[in-house]
């Protein structure tokens, strides 16, 4: 009798640690799915945030850089350069768009001027790629001294210019496989617009 009582207790204790290494292995898997989302989550808030900071700081300089059509497009993107830091990375800008913008911050007359990363311009911190050249920096609605420059016609100045910067995020950790999502990642698209800024005569 005491044989068979210290038997089925061997069992329930088996039994026991069984469902606890069942309960153990679906708690931990849900408990790593959680802090992996947070940690993609938390990389993807921080490039987000970087991509806005960028967009708007060379916003800052596109308006400030009117009256010098030679090197205004070597401020804006060595301004995107200096901005773009770990966690982001500048191999993943797709491109760079700095454009003639509306009051809503759409493409006006479709002047749009873009880069690419790699290449023989503004090698400061790797080089960029002039892909369209649609809106160049003389063509800048700008007021020097009183005096209007660069304006076209249809430009009655000063022109709204607009940065946009466009991101490629891949994945930094296995979120993916734990939730069955497909993809290497998303895209962030950040803009800002502002007026170009007079600048005094010399």
């Amino acid at each position: 009798m005491l044989q068979r009582f210290s038997h089925r207790a061997h069992l329930k204790t088996e039994d026991s640690r069984g469902q606890a290494l069942v309960e153990f292995a679906l708690v931990f898997i849900i408990f790593m799915t959680i802090f992996t989302g947070a940690l993609e989550m938390g990389i993807a808030f921080s490039v987000k945030m970087q991509m806005s900071f960028a967009s708007r700081d060379s916003a800052v300089a596109a308006s400030e850089s009117g009256g010098t059509p030679a090197t205004a497009d070597a401020a804006i993107l060595n301004t995107i350069d200096k901005d773009v830091n770990v966690p982001a990375s500048r191999s993943k800008i797709d491109h760079v768009d700095i454009f003639w913008s509306t009051p809503t911050g759409g493409v006006n007359a479709g002047a749009v001027q873009t880069y690419t990363p790699g290449g023989v311009l503004f090698t400061g911190w790797g080089g960029w790629s002039l892909t369209s050249n649609l809106y160049p920096p003389a063509n800048r609605c700008a007021f020097i001294g009183g005096t209007a420059a660069g304006c076209l016609p249809g430009h009655t100045g000063p022109d709204m210019v607009g940065v946009t910067i466009v991101y490629k995020y891949s994945w930094m950790t296995p979120l993916p496989g734990l939730i069955g999502l497909s993809g290497s990642g998303f895209t962030f698209v950040q803009t800002n617009y502002t007026t170009m800024e007079p600048i005094p005569g010399t």
